[in-house]
């Protein structure tokens, strides 16, 4: 019998509606697995649909605007306080560039611009699934106020636009192998994984799991800043659960997930913290590509039989044995971000981080006051 974490990519053929139970999607498996779809339930947890009826995808929609209920979730920027300039990058939904925002007080005064990205969705997109994960983003980002996270000033509608922090050196990934260790060296990246790890415990507090962190989605500001970004796959769970399930299709970075991601769909702080031990290693590797060149069904194979990456080279011996503690295979044996937050403000060799987050909170104290 084939095990469940041998399926890797997989495409929906059909939607399948129970009478007693939420919809489900089915899948089949393909030959190319670098990153795979939701895996099905395992057998034993998997009983005969009941009076299952097959539901025929529906013609795409034009994008709406936000619905009243929605408006009163996020901040409405007004579209003639936004100028958008040159294009910076293009996702699966849209394009993201840069502009500015004039930006106001509560009454509607004191008004100054600052640089802005700006999230535009493509004319064409009208599926329901990709607008509501679009809007979910929206909705989450809007609660979240951190200074370690890339934060949304509000959302225009007519067109629908996504208006979030500037952040200008891009992505971390990028960042480092434009300039590896000449420019980055090991101490800033002691801080950012302090700051990356002090944001993570900060959405762990708010009951939400982010389900893509990996350099690609951490956004520089400055040597002494990143900030976590892209909350598509992010998602927060109520307080009668304490986990999240994913229960459709899509395209997964495998070699940044838990097993128990793969295998069970399932989604914990503890499969963020795996996550965060992958991130560390493309930090301290200068942006190599975690596994090389190994396919899906290798990763998992690889970790199944209890290997792990190896140590790269400018790591430090206490900073890896933190990284492996992350790959744990059992999720609560895994620290933390708690853990780790404190593991990095703690230790005598990050005394000048300690010492910064410090200084970043008494200034922010001040601006308050």
């Amino acid at each position: 019998m084939m095990k469940v974490s041998s399926f890797l990519q997989r495409k929906s053929t059909k939607i399948t509606t129970s009478c007693d139970s939420p919809a489900e999607e089915i899948y089949e498996t393909a030959d190319d697995g670098d990153v795979p779809a939701t895996p099905p339930p395992l057998p034993s947890s998997q009983p005969p649909p009941k009076k299952s009826i097959s539901v025929e995808p529906k013609e795409p929609k034009e994008p709406r605007e936000p619905k009243e209920e929605e408006k009163e979730v996020w901040n409405i920027i007004d579209k003639k306080d936004i100028k958008i300039c040159e294009k910076l990058g293009e996702g699966e939904y849209g394009e993201v560039k840069k502009g500015k925002y004039t930006r106001k007080d509560a009454k509607g005064k004191n008004a100054h611009k600052i640089d802005v990205a700006i999230k535009t969705f493509h004319a064409e997109l009208g599926n329901d699934a990709a607008l509501k994960s679009i809007k979910e983003e929206a909705k989450l980002m809007s609660q979240l106020k951190h200074e370690c996270i890339v934060e949304l000033f509000g959302v225009c509608d007519s067109p629908f636009m996504l208006v979030e922090e500037y952040i200008p050196e891009g992505s971390m990934l990028d960042y480092l192998v434009k300039y590896g260790s000449k420019k980055v060296k090991v101490d800033s990246l002691k801080l950012w994984a302090a700051q990356i790890a002090n944001g993570m415990q900060y959405l762990e507090k708010k009951r939400v799991v982010h389900r893509d962190l990996a350099a690609r989605n951490i956004l520089v500001m400055t040597l002494m800043q990143v900030k976590i970004s892209d909350f598509g796959l992010s998602r927060a769970y109520s307080d009668e659960s304490s986990y999240y399930k994913a229960s459709k299709g899509g395209r997964w970075p495998i070699k940044w997930y838990a097993p128990e991601c793969v295998n069970y769909g399932k989604f914990t702080h503890a499969t963020d913290v795996w996550s965060y031990g992958v991130t560390l290693w493309e930090m301290f590797s200068y942006g190599d590509q975690p596994y090389g060149d190994k396919k899906g069904i290798e990763v998992i194979q690889f970790i199944e039989e209890g290997s792990r990456l190896d140590k790269p080279d400018a790591c430090p011996d206490v900073t890896y044995i933190e990284m492996k503690k992350c790959w744990m295979p059992k999720p609560d044996e895994r620290p933390t971000f708690h853990e780790l937050s404190n593991h990095f403000e703690t230790e005598k060799e990050y005394a000048d981080i300690r010492d910064f987050k410090r200084s970043k909170d008494s200034s922010h104290s001040k601006k308050k006051k």
